[in-house]
C-alpha cells in the first residue's frame, strides 16, 4: 500500500495522473503557510488545507477563480496571486496597488466608483468616487459582456467575461451612465468609450478565459478516437499556469526572493523575503529509492489575512506500475519534523 511519509510541518498528498505525454505519474504536493508577521513570515503552526478543485466567488459562468485547485500537473513556472484589497488609510478616489516579488512587478491602478458621462465623441469619464477599499477581483476589472445592435450576438470580452466597461452597439454610441472598471493598468488607461486594455488583475484566471483556453489543446472528435481520456497533442503546459499572465515568473523562484507589497494594507508597504525550504522528496520505487527536484510552483500573498502560502511539486513517472511504488518522503532542511513518520 503506498504511504506517503511526511516528515515536514507542512500540508502534503500524493496523487496519480498522466502527464501531457500520456505516461501515468505520481505527483507529490506539499503546501507550507506562514504569518505575516513584524520580523517576516512565521510558520503557520496549523497549515491551510490542500485544495482539491477550483473554487469560484460564486456562478463560474458570472463569477471569477477564488482559489485555484492545488492538485495538478507540473506547472512550467511559478504561479504569483494576490487574494486581497486595494486600501487606503483614509478615503481616497485613486490608489496604486503594487506587487513586486524578485523578477516580477505589477502595478494597478484603483479608482472609487466612475461612469460616462454624455454620448459619441462628447462622453467623459465622471470624477472617481472616494472609497477606503476594494476587493482586488476580476469583477472590478475591464471585461463582462455587452448587448450588440439588433440582430448580432452579444459581445465578451474572453480574457475577462466577468468584468465590466465593455461596451458595443447602443452601449458603445451612448454609455452615458455606463459604470467603467475600478481597476486598471496604468499603462493603458481607459480615455474612451471604444477603448479595449487588457485586463488588469492579480487574482488566478479562469480555464475557460484566455489566455488559458488557448493552450488547453484541441478536444475534437479524432482526439475522442486516438487520444482519450490523455491530453491532445497540442496541449500547452502554460494552461496549467493561473495566475495572470504578467505574474508568471520567468522561471521557478526558489525562495529567498524580496517581496514588497504596497496599496494592500492601511498602514506602510509590507517588505519581506520568501522563505528558503530546501525540500527532499524521495519517491521508493521498484525496489529502487529515486529522488526527485519539488519546484516552487505557487506563491499566494492573502494581506487581508496576513498570510503567504507555498506550494512545491514533485513528480514520479510510473507507467502503469503505480502498485510498484510503495513509498514517498518528503523532508525540509530549514524546517523541523512536523508530519507523519
Amino acid at each position: 500500500m503506498l504511504q506517503l511519509r511526511n516528515h515536514t510541518p507542512f500540508a502534503a498528498a500524493i496523487a496519480v495522473f498522466p502527464n501531457p505525454a500520456g505516461i501515468e505519474c505520481v505527483y507529490l504536493t506539499v503546501k507550507a503557510s506562514f504569518r505575516l508577521g513584524p520580523q517576516g513570515p512565521e510558520l503557520l503552526p496549523k497549515p491551510v488545507p490542500l485544495l482539491a478543485a477550483d473554487v469560484y466567488w460564486g456562478d463560474p459562468a458570472t463569477s471569477g477563480l477564488r482559489a485555484a485547485a492545488d492538485f495538478t500537473l507540473t506547472k512550467p513556472a511559478t504561479d504569483i496571486m494576490l487574494l486581497g484589497h486595494a486600501v487606503a488609510a483614509r478615503p481616497v478616489r485613486v490608489l496604486d496597488v503594487g506587487l513586486r516579488v524578485g523578477p516580477v512587478a505589477r502595478t494597478l491602478r484603483v479608482f472609487g466608483e466612475r461612469r460616462w458621462e454624455g454620448a459619441g465623441d462628447g462622453a467623459r469619464i465622471s470624477a472617481p468616487e472616494p472609497f477606503e477599499r476594494l476587493p482586488l477581483r476580476w469583477e472590478l476589472a475591464f471585461g463582462g459582456i455587452a448587448a450588440a445592435d439588433e440582430g448580432k450576438p452579444p459581445e465578451s470580452e474572453p480574457r475577462n467575461p466577468v468584468g465590466r466597461g465593455l461596451l458595443a452597439g447602443p452601449t458603445l454610441r451612448n454609455p452615458d451612465g455606463r459604470p467603467l472598471p475600478n481597476i486598471e493598468d496604468p499603462r493603458a488607461l481607459i480615455a474612451r468609450p471604444q477603448d479595449r486594455p487588457p485586463p488588469a488583475g492579480v487574482a488566478p484566471v479562469a480555464p475557460a478565459w484566455l489566455p488559458r483556453r488557448a493552450y488547453a489543446g484541441t478536444y475534437d472528435a479524432a482526439w475522442q478516437a486516438t487520444r482519450a481520456p490523455y491530453l491532445p497533442l497540442d496541449f500547452d503546459p502554460r494552461f496549467l499556469n493561473v495566475a495572470a499572465p504578467e505574474l508568471v515568473a520567468p522561471a521557478y523562484l526558489q525562495g529567498g526572493e524580496p517581496v514588497e507589497l504596497s496599496g494592500v494594507t492601511a498602514e506602510a508597504p509590507l517588505r519581506f523575503k520568501l522563505p528558503v525550504c530546501t525540500l527532499a522528496t524521495v519517491f521508493h520505487f521498484a525496489g529502487r529509492e529515486i529522488p526527485q527536484p519539488a519546484a516552487l510552483d505557487t506563491v499566494v500573498l492573502e494581506p487581508d489575512l496576513a498570510r503567504l502560502q507555498l506550494v512545491w511539486r514533485a513528480c514520479q513517472p510510473v507507467d502503469k506500475h503505480a502498485l510498484r511504488l510503495s513509498e514517498v518522503h518528503v523532508r525540509c532542511a530549514e524546517y523541523g519534523h512536523g508530519g507523519e513518520g
